[in-house]
C-alpha cells in the first residue's frame, strides 16, 4: 500500500473518530490489494472469505460501511452513495504539475541520467569491483572516482568516505557501530546524547540501543526548532561515547549550531555524529572544520538515484560494521557495491558543489518570493522553525483549523505535491514529533512542508498560490 492511500486512511480514522484495530487493517489491505488486481472493489461476501469480517460486522467497523471501506483506500464510488469525503475539489483551468516536495527526494538531475545511461551501455564496466580481472577493476575505478568526488565536496580524504543505501543505513552504521564497538571493546553500554527533533532513522536506531540498556539522554530543543548548546553541554557524562544531531532539520529547515556543538564534543573527547542529509549540497560543510567525527549524506537528495548514500568516518575512529561478510568498504560494509548509482552519486555530488553559491542564492529568492505570496494567501497561518539560521529550501507552514492530510490531498488534486512531514514516516496520522518537541499547538494548526529543487520556479509558487485561498476557504467551510 502507497504513502498516499495510508496518508488517506490515516487522516480518514481519525476525521470519524474510528479507531484503527488489526482487523480494519486486514479489511483495508485486503480490499486495497484486490482493487489493484481486478480494478473493482470487492463484495461483502470477498471481503469475508478472505477477512473473516462479516458483512454485518464491517458495517459496525466503519462509519458508513463499505463505502468507507472503498473511499479510504481511493477506489471510486457512485455519487449518492455515502462516502467520507477526504478532500475538496477545485476546479483548474491551467492545470500543471508543480512538485514542492524535494525534501523527500529530487528529480534526477539530467546529467546524471545521461551519466547512467552511459554506464549501463558500456559493457567494460559490468565487472565486480572486487574480482582482479580488467572489467573488475574498470568497475573498482569507477567506485574509487566517485569516492573522490564525495571527498573533495566534503574537504576529506577519499579514505573516510563509506558507500552505504542512504542516509538511514549511514545513521545507523554510525551510532550502532560507535555503540556496539565500545560494547566489544569495554563490555559497557556507553551514554548517547541526542535530540527531540531527529530523523526517525537516527530516534529508532536510539529506541533500539535503549531497549538493550544503553542509556540515552533526549536534549529539548528551543521553540525555533534549533538545538541549544549548553543543553548539549549539561548533558554529557564521563561516560559518553557518542552526541548525535542533525546540521538541518528535514522538517522545518533550521540549522542547528554545529561548530560549537562540534567545539564542546572535542574539549569533551567525544565524538559527534552529523545527520547532513538535508544539508549537503546545499550549504558549505566540511567536517574537518567543524570538528565532526561521523557524518551521513544522501544521493537522492541531491540528485542522484534512490538508494545511495555515504558516512563519512574521521580518521582513527573505529566502527564495528552492520554487515558482515567481505572486506568491500574498508571492511565496514560487506556486499558488492551498487557500482552504477555510487558513480552517479559522485557525478551529482560534484554538480551540486560546483553551483552551490548560485543555488543557495536563488533558493534564498525563492524563499523570499514564497513568504510573501503566504501572507498574502492565508493571514491566519504560522511558519514553523527559524527563519534566519535555516537552509531555504524548507518552509514548514501552519494553517490554522485546516486538518493537513485534508490540505494535502487536496493540494495533490490540483497536481501539487507537497507532504505533511518526513516521507518516513508517512502515512501514520500521527503528529510530527518535530513540532511537538518546538511546542507547535498541531490541533490547532495543520502543518504542511512545502520544499523546493533545482527545478523549482516561481510560476510554481505562484500557481500554488493562485489556488490555495480557494482550497483553504472549502476546507474550513467543510468541517
Amino acid at each position: 500500500m502507497d504513502n498516499h492511500t495510508k496518508t488517506m486512511i490515516g487522516h480518514m480514522s481519525k476525521r470519524t473518530n474510528t479507531l484503527l484495530t488489526d482487523k480494519h487493517h486486514h479489511v483495508l489491505n485486503f480490499t486495497y490489494e484486490y482493487y489493484s488486481a481486478h480494478k473493482t472493489g470487492p463484495l461483502y461476501q470477498s471481503i469475508q472469505k478472505n477477512t473473516g469480517v462479516s458483512a454485518q460486522e464491517l458495517e459496525r467497523m466503519f462509519p458508513n460501511g463499505l463505502a468507507s471501506v472503498y473511499t479510504w483506500v481511493g477506489i471510486p464510488v457512485h455519487a449518492g452513495q455515502k462516502i467520507c469525503k477526504p478532500a475538496v475539489s477545485v476546479n483548474v483551468d491551467d492545470f500543471r504539475q508543480v512538485y514542492l516536495d524535494h525534501a523527500a527526494t529530487t528529480p534526477l538531475r539530467d546529467e546524471v541520467a545521461e551519466c547512467l545511461r552511459g554506464f549501463y551501455g558500456d559493457p567494460s564496466l559490468d565487472g565486480n569491483p572486487s574480482s582482479g580481472h580488467r572489467p573488475g577493476k574498470r568497475a573498482y575505478e569507477v567506485v574509487a572516482q566517485a569516492r573522490s568526488r564525495v571527498s573533495a565536496c566534503l574537504g576529506v580524504s577519499p579514505e573516510t568516505i563509506v558507500f552505504t543505501s542512504g542516509g538511514s543505513e549511514a545513521n545507523n552504521l554510525a551510532i550502532k557501530g560507535i555503540a556496539f564497538e565500545h560494547l566489544l571493546k569495554t563490555g559497557k553500554k556507553g551514554h548517547i546524547v541526542s535530540t527531540k527533533i531527529e530523523h526517525s532513522s537516527v530516534l529508532a536506531c536510539l529506541h533500539f540501543l535503549e531497549a538493550l540498556g544503553f542509556p540515552i539522554s533526549y536534549v529539548d530543543v528551543n521553540r525555533d526548532g534549533t538545538v541549544p548548546v549548553e543543553a548539549i553541554r549539561r548533558s554529557l557524562r564521563p561516560e559518553t561515547l557518542l552526541v548525535a544531531t542533525m546540521a538541518v532539520n528535514n522538517e522545518t529547515g533550521a540549522m542547528n549550531p554545529i561548530l560549537e556543538i562540534g567545539t564542546i564534543c572535542q574539549s569533551a573527547a567525544v565524538p559527534l555524529m552529523v545527520d547532513a542529509v538535508q544539508c549537503f549540497g546545499k550549504r558549505p560543510l566540511k567536517p574537518a572544520e567543524l570538528e565532526i567525527s561521523l557524518m551521513s549524506v544522501s544521493g537522492h537528495k541531491i540528485g542522484a538515484p534512490k538508494g545511495v548514500g555515504a558516512l563519512y568516518v574521521r580518521e582513527g575512529l573505529t566502527l564495528a560494521p552492520l554487515i558482515h561478510g567481505g572486506e568491500q568498504e574498508h571492511g565496514l560494509r560487506a556486499g558488492t557495491e551498487n557500482v552504477a548509482n555510487i558513480h552517479a552519486f559522485g557525478m551529482a555530488s560534484t554538480l551540486a558543489h560546483e553551483g552551490l553559491e548560485r543555488e543557495m542564492t536563488r533558493l534564498a529568492d525563492l524563499h523570499a518570493h514564497f513568504l510573501r505570496g503566504l501572507c498574502q494567501a492565508d493571514r491566519r497561518c504560522i511558519v514553523n522553525g527559524t527563519q534566519v539560521e535555516k537552509a531555504f529550501h524548507i518552509v514548514n507552514v501552519g494553517f490554522e483549523g485546516i486538518d493537513s492530510g485534508s490540505l494535502l490531498l487536496s493540494l495533490s488534486n490540483i497536481g501539487i505535491s507537497v507532504s505533511a512531514g518526513s516521507a518516513c514516516t508517512a502515512g501514520k496520522g500521527e503528529s510530527s514529533h518535530v513540532l511537538k518537541a518546538m511546542g507547535v499547538n498541531t490541533d490547532k494548526y495543520g502543518t504542511v512542508r512545502f520544499s523546493f529543487g533545482l527545478r523549482t520556479e516561481e510560476k510554481d509558487i505562484d500557481y500554488l498560490f493562485k489556488y490555495l485561498p480557494i482550497v483553504l476557504a472549502q476546507l474550513r467551510k467543510t468541517r
